[in-house]
């Protein structure tokens, strides 16, 4: 069992969901390099939480031409009551995935990675049981956190107790087994939690006119932007 899960049970750090139809835009463009859209039909969102990305997911990749008969989301924390009737397409499933033995032609694991103890050997299981594994990952390993030191706050605030960048990112994927097919910088200073302080505000600027000029190098410097990494798994 992985030593980090009580945190979320307990709440023992800050949770928001208010970046879910942003993030789900970003994973769809990765999620739609898939060739065989078609062929795409069970589809499960691991550590879904409230379903904020997983619900807006599930529009986009449909109105793309994925044809889903089957939807799941896994999380080992409550969901909110009642959200089962309002989400009624979507299976919500209050358990862990890695208890289970279901096979999906698609996973997603939406800022996920970052709060695992072992997240190797958490991705080689997702990708054994999935032909397409799609994941976004924060590049926490820049020039500005270690500048600012806020390590202990993403650490004791938002549960982050591994720090990537795109590299050690792209490396985890292919030590876990799966083959990355496709990677894209997400510009996550524009989403809803990136323009909330006034630090973030003032930040805005420079990591637009870094971010035009090379978004690789923003991601590694001043911040504020995730990569969205499609892979193979090994059903495929």
């Amino acid at each position: 069992m992985d030593p980090n899960r009580n945190r979320y049970l307990k709440g023992e750090y800050t949770l928001v969901d208010r970046d879910g139809p942003w993030k789900a835009r970003q994973m769809c463009i990765a999620i739609n390099k898939i060739s065989d859209k078609q062929n795409i039909r069970r589809y499960a969102d691991v550590g879904c939480w409230h379903g904020g990305v997983l619900t807006n997911l599930v529009d986009l990749l449909k109105e793309s031409g994925f044809s889903l008969d089957k939807v799941v989301g896994y999380d080992i924390a409550p969901f909110p009551e009642g959200i089962q009737e309002v989400f009624s397409e979507i299976e919500f499933r209050h358990e862990d995935f890695l208890e289970g033995n279901e096979y999906y032609d698609l996973i997603t694991l939406n800022d996920v990675l970052e709060h695992l103890s072992s997240p190797q050997d958490f991705l080689a299981e997702i990708g054994r049981r999935a032909r397409y594994v799609a994941v976004h990952i924060p590049i926490d390993d820049r020039l500005s956190v270690l500048l600012t030191n806020q390590y202990n706050y993403r650490i004791k605030d938002i549960g982050h107790i591994s720090f990537w960048n795109p590299s050690s990112a792209l490396n985890l994927i292919s030590a876990a087994g799966l083959q990355p097919l496709y990677c894209s910088f997400t510009p996550g200073y524009l989403a809803p939690s990136g323009r909330e302080k006034l630090i973030q505000l003032v930040a805005m600027p420079v990591r637009f006119i870094v971010g035009a000029i090379s978004p690789g190098f923003a991601a590694v410097t001043v911040g504020g932007y995730s990569l969205a990494i499609l892979c193979k798994g090994k059903l495929s």
